[in-house]
């Protein structure tokens, strides 16, 4: 998964960000799993995290930002990811009884 994200982020020579990158995998893992109400990491949702932690790296120094603009190109988040990524994992995800 590390070498698809970087390939992603064209990063593939820069060795200084694997750590950064696997916390972020794990992270997201994390998530996704409390998001889909597993109790384990399904390796089917790879493609959803790889484009999760590719979601975070791109916001990083501005997360929670609810309108940025800079040289005329600007940017609004109202959810933390992207409605694609949602719409990925909601596949995934189990209903909850209470």
């Amino acid at each position: 998964m590390l070498g698809k994200i970087k390939l992603l982020l064209s990063k593939l020579e820069d060795d200084t960000l694997d750590d950064l990158l696997v916390t972020l995998i794990n992270l997201c893992k994390d998530e996704a799993i409390a998001y889909c109400n597993r109790d384990a990491y399904d390796e089917s949702m790879d493609f959803v995290v790889i484009q999760m932690v590719i979601e975070r790296y791109n916001r990083m120094g501005s997360e929670g930002a609810t309108s940025q603009s800079a040289s005329g190109a600007g940017a609004t988040y109202d959810s933390f990811y992207s409605d694609k990524v949602v719409r990925m994992l909601n596949k995934f995800r189990k209903v909850r009884m209470v």
